[in-house]
């Protein structure tokens, strides 16, 4: 519930934000790139996650701009078959590492328990220098990190 609470908040935020014109075509453009996040990682994963890393620092925005609409675009795209928290983070490292922000892709899985049809369920979050950034703690908490990238 908080963390549903915060993604609303965060989406008000970047809506705010949309207001001066060189947040409204980022947005527009961020919109885009979480729309097509699923044709994107159909291929391999090592190259689907390449081409997600831009080559070069190109964005001058304030880093909680970035990540509030960054939030905002993930959380808007309901209908993409892709869980919330992926969006989320690779709409996140993306632009955020435009703005020059070394974050880490983290892709973990823990057991639950909870469900007998699926005792094993998947996260994705980011790091900054080896520590979560922008995330409550139960979200990532007790998963075993499956995957880095970059290593």
């Amino acid at each position: 519930m908080r963390a549903r609470i915060r993604n609303l908040w965060a989406g008000l935020a970047a809506l705010w934000l949309l207001l001066a014109p060189r947040h409204r075509r980022l947005w527009v453009e961020m919109r885009g790139y979480v729309r097509a996040l699923p044709a994107a990682l159909a291929g391999p994963l090592p190259a689907a996650l390449a081409a997600q890393t831009p080559a070069q620092a190109d964005l001058d925005l304030r880093e909680a701009d970035l990540r509030r609409l960054a939030d905002a675009a993930a959380l808007f795209e309901r209908r993409s078959p892709l869980g919330l928290c992926l969006r989320r983070s690779l709409a996140r490292y993306h632009y955020l590492r435009r703005a020059g922000v070394p974050l880490t892709l983290n892709f973990g899985a823990r057991f639950t328990g909870r469900r007998p049809d699926r005792d094993v369920t998947g996260h994705a979050w980011v790091t900054l220098a080896g520590r979560p950034y922008c995330e409550d703690g139960e979200n990532y908490s007790g998963f075993a990190v499956m995957l880095q990238y970059p290593d």
